[in-house]
């Protein structure tokens, strides 16, 4: 007979992790994998079950209905910053501690927007496809510098202050608008947020998804920028009309953006933006080595206190 002390809590893995991530969870609970299933949604209402923990990234949703198909289930870890994929007031109320990494992917998020951002600025796709399929057209690619442009930040969070940080290092002056932000001192300058979408020259989305962040860039909004503006969006995906901004792009009424995050993933955009200045990638924001690597041992590292009775970390 094997005694109940002997028997290990179930981990059910959802999405990929770093391997020295999955090892730490096998040293603490029997772990089940099904992050590279081709029938995810069955195996994870199938294993969900028997689960003590469930540990997922950006791809996996843990909803009521999911939640209400678990009958062990104590821990949410969410190997990211984001929870809007988690239905955290009902696993609250059904005694579930859910929690995230909200630091563990801000430097690579922050670095892939300077990427998008200079990307756009010297049309560095569209020049590159052109020139592959044996164009040399030098003159359809002229850039904006960066230099004495303005940066607008919408939501100035740990992500918006390292942007800012970078970007003035490179001659940008800066302003931002986040309502939860007053009395600021520092060298950016709080603005309205009308205000920074019709003045600036860049603009940056890094607000986590809520009520009231939902659509909040709307057409209306969007129509407010300058036709020499640039926009990225790493944040997360339906803060703004995507639709609309793309065909701003391809109507050459805005200079060029960049997405990386969308309402849904995989996003639906055509081939007929391929040789505009729209940069779109499959949201890599997070997806460095690094950022992995520190999401995942942060998540095990608070799944750790939750077992043990520190819920400090939980949301």
């Amino acid at each position: 007979m094997t005694d109940d002390s002997d028997v290990q809590m179930k981990i059910l893995i959802c999405d990929t992790l770093d391997h020295a991530v999955v090892d730490k969870l096998k040293s603490i609970g029997n772990c089940v994998d099904i992050s590279n299933s081709e029938y995810k949604l069955e195996d994870l209402n199938k294993n969900i079950s028997d689960a003590e923990i469930v540990v997922i990234r950006s791809e996996t949703s843990i909803s009521k209905d999911v939640i209400d198909l678990s009958n062990n289930l104590r821990v949410i870890a969410r190997c990211g910053v984001g929870v809007d994929n988690v239905d955290v007031d009902y696993a609250k109320s059904k005694g579930v501690f859910v929690t995230n990494a909200p630091s563990a992917n801000i430097i690579s998020v922050v670095e892939h927007t300077v990427a998008l951002i200079f990307a756009v600025a010297r049309n560095l796709i569209p020049s590159d496809q052109s020139l592959k399929k044996g164009d040399w057209d030098r003159k359809k690619f002229i850039g904006i510098e960066l230099h004495n442009k303005q940066l607008g930040i919408v939501g100035f969070g740990k992500a918006g202050k390292l942007l800012s940080e970078r970007m003035r290092s490179f001659g940008m002056s800066v302003v931002f608008y986040d309502p939860f932000i007053t009395n600021w001192d520092g060298p950016e300058e709080s603005v309205d947020l009308d205000i920074l979408l019709s003045k600036s020259d860049v603009i940056s989305i890094h607000v986590i998804k809520t009520k009231e962040t939902a659509n909040m860039i709307t057409k209306d909004k969007l129509d407010l920028l300058k036709k020499t503006a640039i926009l990225v969006n790493t944040s997360r995906g339906g803060v703004l009309d995507e639709d609309y901004f793309a065909k701003l792009i391809k109507e050459k009424r805005i200079f060029g953006g960049g997405l990386d995050v969308y309402t849904e993933e995989p996003p639906s955009f055509s081939k007929e933006y391929l040789e505009t200045n729209l940069i779109t990638t499959p949201h890599l924001g997070a997806s460095t080595k690094e950022a992995q690597y520190r999401a995942g041992i942060d998540t095990v590292e608070n799944i750790i206190k939750i077992l043990n009775g520190d819920t400090s970390n939980a949301l």
